[in-house]
């Protein structure tokens, strides 16, 4: 199936997971570690769950439950119910992921590695999680040490150099000889120092 890649800032958008099994759990955290305001509904609520501050509704489902949702996640082994919530979803103007029912699905949700807001997102339409999830380890040993943190400072160089340079023009240009693998292996090796020693050299030399 084509998709098309997107990431999403869901910071206090409503998302609704239904059923708290061990994969809507999993949905759970992801969601309100991206700053989402998430609802778990669940008759069978199973108890001590290691969870985040999120609203719980042991009840049935209804599809007042998801009023004002922008995302809904159907977690479910009842085929029938996970179809309703997903067209009960799209009634209600939300977009809707159906375990294991692609038919049901508006989006995947892909495989990711994450270091910091650095995100690798691995999909297969839907085809494979399997795949998904081969492929998520061969990339994960492939993804450089500290990245999360060396996007960090590039996000504060990036906001310096608006009061520095007058040109988006410019700015770009800085940045694009700055970020290199020789910057991150002297970020690796050296840490923040030597990225601005670099970046120093460069406005110098423009």
């Amino acid at each position: 199936m084509k998709t098309y890649p997107i990431m999403m800032d869901i910071r206090g958008k409503r998302a609704v997971v239904i059923g708290a099994g061990s994969v809507g759990r999993r949905k759970v955290a992801s969601l309100h570690n991206a700053g989402a305001i998430v609802t778990l509904v669940d008759p069978d609520m199973p108890e001590n769950m290691d969870l985040p501050p999120v609203t719980l509704l042991a009840e049935p489902y209804n599809s007042q439950q998801l009023e004002g949702a922008t995302m809904v996640f159907v977690c479910t082994d009842n085929r029938e119910l996970n179809a309703q919530v997903a067209r009960d979803a799209r009634l209600a103007g939300a977009i809707v992921n159906a375990a294991d029912q692609n038919e049901d699905c508006d989006f995947f949700a892909p495989a990711t590695i994450q270091d910091g807001d650095v995100v690798v997102a691995i999909g297969t339409g839907g085809a494979s999680p399997a795949l998904s999830a081969m492929l998520k380890g061969i990339l994960k040993t492939a993804l450089p040490k500290d990245i999360g943190q060396f996007a960090a400072l590039l996000d504060e160089i990036r906001t310096e150099l608006k009061t520095r340079l007058d040109t988006h023009q410019q700015r770009g240009a800085v940045l694009k000889q700055l970020v290199s693998p020789q910057t991150l292996e002297a970020f690796a090796n050296d840490g923040p120092q030597a990225v601005r020693a670099k970046l120093e050299q460069i406005i110098n030399d423009a």
